[in-house]
């Protein structure tokens, strides 16, 4: 399901636990996205933190998320009017080049659906702009849909519908739910950012290009705001810098290839997540 080179960003469900009002919290996710689409990330995983969520947890993250990552002339149509979504104007625009339409020869039109809910024997219900109410098609044979992924729907007519899924989109980010556990066991160089990591280093960066182009990417886990990822694993900062600076494993192992401190020299107490999302994929995705 990955490309080669490939990014899957990781952040909690209680990603906007510390934000004032939804307008806050809308503003803060609409950074997250900027992120993942500057960094060309394929996904972005949205897994629990339930013991840190706040009044907004998963659902309101995975919907404003979601909303940002969807072309802007097809939000109305996938997502309708939903109270998590009541000022995503403050979003800031991703400039994400997406094609959406007709096809150059004019025989079939192109356009995107959002899979509301995966069923048996490969059918999944999407909404999509061909009709008001969701409609079930086929999964191609050897494709993997989850709920709330997009994908890229053939249609041939539309009265009465005939469509078909034909891929994912090529363009931008899929946003959807998932443990950590599970993000983790892809593909990709599996990173824990933490303060109480391994320093970043001019010359460890090049061993971690390199590493990350033989595994097919990253896989990046951030935590959220006074709540870290070592707090969320039930993880002793102590264990962790204890085994950092030994060479051996945090145990017991989250999946994590390795803790890294993306800012060395920080001097403030606390980073945000949206800060620390565009300090650390800045260094790992440059190139050798």
């Amino acid at each position: 399901m990955r490309t080669e080179d490939g990014l899957t960003i990781c952040v909690p469900s209680s990603l906007v636990r510390e934000a004032e009002d939804d307008r806050e919290a809308t503003r803060k996710l609409g950074y997250v996205a900027r992120a993942a689409a500057v960094f060309r990330a394929d996904r972005l995983v949205v897994f629990p933190d339930r013991e840190g969520d706040g009044r907004r947890g998963g659902e309101y993250v995975r919907t404003v998320l979601g909303y940002a990552a969807t072309p802007p002339e097809l939000r109305k149509d996938l997502w309708g009017q939903r109270d998590e979504l009541r000022y995503v104007g403050v979003l800031p625009p991703l400039r994400v080049p997406w094609r959406t339409g007709s096809t150059p020869n004019g025989e079939e039109s192109k356009t995107q659906g959002l899979v509301t809910e995966v069923g048996p024997e490969g059918r999944v219900r999407v909404n999509s702009p061909l009709r008001e109410h969701p409609i079930s098609l086929l999964v191609p044979s050897g494709m993997e849909v989850e709920q709330g992924e997009r994908v890229t729907i053939r249609v041939s007519s539309r009265e009465p519908v005939r469509a078909r899924i034909a891929g994912k989109p090529e363009e931008g980010f899929q946003v959807v739910a998932a443990d950590l556990s599970e993000a983790l066991a892809g593909d990709g160089l599996a990173v824990a950012t933490s303060r109480h990591g391994e320093s970043l280093s001019v010359s460890r960066l090049g061993d971690l290009v390199s590493d990350a182009r033989e595994a097919g990417g990253y896989t990046v886990a951030f935590g959220a705001p006074e709540r870290g990822l070592p707090e969320m694993l039930g993880l002793s900062p102590d264990r962790i810098r204890a085994a950092v600076a030994d060479g051996r494993s945090v145990e017991p192992d989250p999946g994590f290839d390795l803790w890294l401190n993306t800012i060395p020299a920080q001097a403030s107490e606390v980073v945000r997540t949206e800060e620390a999302l565009f300090a650390t994929l800045g260094s790992l995705t440059l190139t050798e």
